[in-house]
């Protein structure tokens, strides 16, 4: 157990085996990361070091973080992870759970929210000044390949390109600030399959997001509905926009008049 630690962390002043480096490669994630991770399970329930009936002394907090990271950075059984830390795959198993709980119960409401006024008026700002007045960011999906997948699971989550994936459907600004995820689909569903099952489609639909209480003016008219930009993939709703990929074609002209008189879209 005392090797774990001499890994990671270091003991009696020395310095970890693996450096930056080769610890964000094998934790997906940088080292000051994983501490302030470290730092907000320490003292939770469950975490400490305790001991058990016999006596002995259990693992570390520390231990149990890295065996769950490991299990989730790179979707390997419980079991496996469990022959590197000396630890049973039960006490990884309840590891891995009660650190994906702390993570969303700690970091959701910061990191994965909707934008605050503030933050929708900058994004309006600056796609009014592109020519995209109302637009509050761009929402695609994307296919993450599983490794891992289970032999159970290949047919549901095998994709168009024959591989094992799953969708996460995504909205970002132009920092990358990504505001919106929903990831979990199997791979074999595209677009718009994800978008009838998606958190995004039902609050938009239901009122809930985007916001009313902003404004933007297209050709004379004041409008209360913002959009996503989306590609041409998705369905004519009010609150999705496509760009044409060549607008000089006499079609995109035509059809753009069309809009125009009446802004239809929305």
């Amino acid at each position: 157990m005392r090797g774990t630690i001499r890994d990671y962390s270091g003991v009696d002043g020395q310095p970890p085996v693996y450096g930056e480096e080769t610890f964000e490669s094998r934790s997906r994630l940088p080292r000051s990361a994983f501490m302030r991770i470290y730092e907000a399970i320490r003292d939770r329930l469950f975490w400490p070091q305790s001991i058990n009936a016999t006596g002995r002394p259990q693992v570390y907090a520390l231990e149990k973080l890295v065996a769950a990271s490991r299990v989730l950075a790179y979707g390997e059984t419980s079991d496996r992870a469990g022959e590197y830390f000396q630890m049973s795959k039960s006490t990884i198993e309840v590891s891995t759970k009660k650190l994906i709980e702390v993570i969303v119960e700690e970091w959701e409401p910061v990191y994965l929210r909707h934008p605050n006024d503030e933050e929708v008026k900058r994004m309006l700002e600056r796609n009014a000044a592109r020519g995209m007045p109302g637009c509050i960011g761009s929402l695609d999906c994307s296919h993450w390949e599983w490794a891992a997948c289970p032999q159970g699971l290949a047919e549901q989550y095998q994709n168009c390109k024959k591989r094992r994936s799953i969708v996460m459907e995504t909205v970002c600004d132009e920092d990358l600030y990504i505001w919106h995820i929903f990831i979990g689909a199997p791979g074999s569903l595209n677009d718009l399959n994800v978008l009838r099952i998606s958190p995004a489609y039902f609050d938009a639909v239901e009122g809930v997001w985007p916001p009313k209480s902003f404004s933007f003016c297209v050709n004379g008219r004041s409008r209360r509905l913002l959009y996503y930009l989306t590609d041409g993939a998705y369905s004519k709703y009010p609150f999705f926009v496509s760009p044409y990929s060549n607008p000089i074609l006499p079609a995109c002209r035509k059809r753009c008049a069309r809009m125009s008189s009446g802004f239809s879209g929305f």
